[in-house]
């Protein structure tokens, strides 16, 4: 309903009446406000209630100040939170506890380096996939059965990365409680420890092989005791036979030239153990000049029998009128029986010829060559530049210290010991002996 004219007439008066007196007194402050001392009452009272209202202005203000300050300090607390999380070498993640599968709903960006995957990958995923099929089913029972009790966990397993490798880790998990001491989240912390890991199981195997060295160690003094035994047995074996002899000499010429196999079968046996005792005597190195070759044929009666029990071929190339050598007959002899014998294993179980050449030359004037060859699988390109390091070997008995021990000897001696495929199959290991000057005893 619209206002009438004579309405709106009467509202103008009285707004003409307000504008001229002053705002929220009454009549009596009215007339006082008219007189000199009440103008300054009301100046006054007005002032005190203006000074009121700018303090409370600048409380508020001051409020809403350290209430933006504050959020800043928060954001630049979780941001810097967050840095170091992404910072930090180990893998961080927050599990959420309230869900059956347990997803992931944080990463660090370290667990992303760590398991191949991008953080979108890992969140939202149940954590236990991370660790693929290897970790074992009473491991993630343990996981699971420790989460749910509202424990912590700890433990190392098999980490399966994104591209398959695998990796061990050391997984450590907290659980959060919300409100009501109700567990709500999980965070978890992982370490790649693989090189550790790798570092201890190498120790394990040093350990082993020095063991399985004491083993032999021990065995080598058995041998020399046993080989000291038989000397006897063969010594007297031998003066039977030549008292024989002696007994029918003239006569029966079958019988003499029986004896006589006896009598040669005895002496060479006793050769062997001989050769074989100072093998195994503990003696300081004798330098002196030495025929090489003749050390290739002493060895090579060492192993005849070896070799024609495993039907190897053993061919001699050696070079007439080699000047000697200086060196220890026995190393020599330890250098020439490791070559030969890893040649026997690399033939095995080859499908060629089973045949090892041993030849003898002279490289310079000041240096004398010798190698083994044989017709045997090879050397891989990726075990080449281990063969000659301390335990390693590629035979799954074998010690691994035989090469290293060879070169050792050489490398002693003033040469070189290397190895090379040959072209067509098998290896050829080589080394090199300075010549013996004229005037050395």
């Amino acid at each position: 309903m619209k206002p009438t004219k004579k309405i709106i007439t009467k509202q103008k008066r009285i707004l003409r009446v307000v504008k001229k007196r002053p705002i929220g007194l009454s009549d009596g402050a009215r007339k006082e406000a008219k007189t000199p001392r009440g103008e300054k009452t009301t100046r006054s009272n007005l002032e005190k209630k203006i000074r009121r209202q700018m303090d409370n202005l600048k409380r508020k203000n001051g409020q809403l100040k350290d209430g933006a300050e504050q959020r800043i300090r928060s954001q630049e607390q979780i941001y810097l939170r967050t840095k170091a999380m992404d910072s930090t070498a180990d893998g961080i993640f927050i599990i959420n506890a309230r869900k059956p599968d347990f997803p992931i709903i944080y990463a660090n960006q370290s667990l992303a380096a760590m398991t191949g995957y991008t953080k979108k990958e890992i969140i939202g995923r149940n954590f236990l996939d991370l660790y693929g099929t290897d970790i074992g089913p009473r491991t993630v029972k343990e996981i699971k059965d420790t989460i749910c009790q509202g424990e912590p966990f700890f433990g190392e397993m098999i980490n399966l990365k994104k591209n398959g490798k695998k990796i061990w880790s050391s997984l450590r998990i907290v659980p959060i409680y919300g409100p009501g001491e109700v567990v709500a989240h999980y965070v978890g912390h992982q370490a790649d420890v693989t090189l550790t890991r790798e570092k201890e199981l190498e120790i394990d195997r040093q350990r082993e092989d020095l063991l399985h060295v004491t083993r032999v160690g021990k065995l080598a003094e058995f041998v020399s005791s046993l080989a000291h035994e038989i000397s006897q047995p063969l010594a007297a074996i031998l003066s039977y036979s030549q008292a024989a002899q002696r007994m029918f000499a003239g006569r029966e010429p079958k019988l003499q030239e029986i004896l006589q196999y006896i009598i040669n079968d005895d002496q060479r046996a006793a050769a062997v153990i001989h050769r074989l005792r100072a093998l195994l005597k503990k003696s300081a190195p004798e330098m002196k000049p030495v025929d090489i070759n003749a050390i290739i044929n002493e060895t090579i009666v060492l192993i005849t029998t070896d070799a024609t029990v495993k039907n190897v071929i053993l061919k001699l190339e050696l070079e007439n009128n080699l000047p000697l050598v200086r060196g220890d007959r026995i190393q020599l002899q330890q250098v020439l029986l490791n070559l030969i014998s890893n040649s026997f294993d690399a033939i095995e179980d080859s499908p060629y010829l089973h045949e090892i050449l041993i030849r003898t030359s002279r490289k310079d004037p000041d240096t004398i060559m010798a190698a083994v060859k044989d017709s045997g699988c090879g050397i891989s390109a990726q075990n080449m530049p281990k063969l000659f390091t301390h335990f390693f070997t590629s035979k799954p008995d074998g010690l691994g210290m035989g090469l290293s021990i060879s070169r050792s000897i050489v490398e002693a001696h003033g040469g070189r010991l290397d190895v090379e495929n040959n072209p067509d199959r098998g290896v050829t290991f080589y080394f090199t002996i300075p010549v013996a000057a004229k005037n050395t005893p």
